[in-house]
């Protein structure tokens, strides 16, 4: 279905929804990835961002307006391992030239494991993020070679920035180290790896899949098998399967953004967000 909306989009492209005369574009599947491509990239390069802030790039439609800022992108930066592969399809539908960079299938790193599928949550471990910011650099001197020193600098800086997170987040958790996470759905498996948790269930076993009863029970039977304190759901997801399993388990509700909103518009003030939540709830 998605890629006959692609192909029926891509030949509606007559409009005049340009970038500004001369401008390098670029574009970032979602709120994370578009934030720390906008420092990598600096002043004077068009950066885009394909879903709203707010949305989950899982479930992301673009619409005409989108698919003609692809067609006129140098650069498409994705997170990738199917986090947001809608995005893949549409740069080959709207016959745009751009160099597609799934950074989760070009770093290096150990990946986690959901069922039969690869988990493709990893930008929530500021580590990866910052191996994330160097390959937006390298990427970006590929499309733009005579501003290439410029993007190299800008990368090194914003990876410096992004480690300094990676430690602090550390540092901060260590009072709920080893503590359980009851989450909606398996976005956390790299946060907790990263900053000494353990994810002890999920509610829906796949995203965009409602739970099942039986889902839930095993859920409420973890929570009280584990005394796990919390349930957390998710800003871009309804919150009735989460708060009826807190309510069964007797524990309170929070919530816990994978993805980046107007709480929290820019990735260290998401991920710090994220933490200050777990600190309130685990302690």
């Amino acid at each position: 279905m998605r890629a006959l909306r692609a192909a029926a989009l891509a030949a509606a492209l007559g409009l005049g929804l340009g970038s500004p005369a001369g401008a390098l574009t670029v574009v970032a599947s979602f709120q994370p990835l578009y934030d720390v491509l906008t420092r990598v990239a600096g002043p004077g390069v068009q950066v885009e961002r394909m879903a709203p802030a707010g949305s989950s790039p899982h479930t992301f439609d673009p619409t005409v307006r989108d698919i003609h800022r692809l067609r006129e992108a140098a650069l498409a930066v994705m997170a990738g391992l199917g986090a947001d592969s809608w995005l893949d399809r549409y740069v080959r539908a709207s016959g745009s030239r751009a160099r597609v960079l799934k950074l989760g299938e070009t770093m290096t790193f150990a990946k986690l494991r959901v069922g039969a599928a690869t988990d493709p949550h990893w930008w929530l471990d500021a580590s990866l993020m910052a191996q994330a910011a160097l390959r937006m650099g390298a990427d970006l001197a590929a499309v733009d070679p005579a501003n290439a020193d410029r993007y190299a600098r800008n990368a090194r800086r914003e990876a410096q920035a992004l480690n300094a997170l990676h430690g602090d987040l550390r540092r901060t958790l260590a009072p709920v180290r080893g503590e359980k996470l009851v989450t909606f759905h398996n976005a956390f498996g790299y946060f907790a790896r990263a900053y000494g948790l353990e994810v002890a269930a999920t509610i829906a076993p796949l995203h965009g899949v409602e739970p099942s009863v039986q889902s839930m029970v095993r859920a409420v039977q973890v929570i009280r098998a584990t005394g796990a304190r919390a349930v957390f759901s998710e800003p871009q997801l309804p919150p009735g399967p989460a708060g009826t399993v807190a309510r069964e388990a007797g524990v309170p509700l929070y919530t816990l953004d994978p993805e980046g909103g107007p709480a929290a518009p820019t990735y260290p003030q998401m991920m710090r967000l994220n933490r200050d939540t777990l600190l309130r709830a685990l302690r």
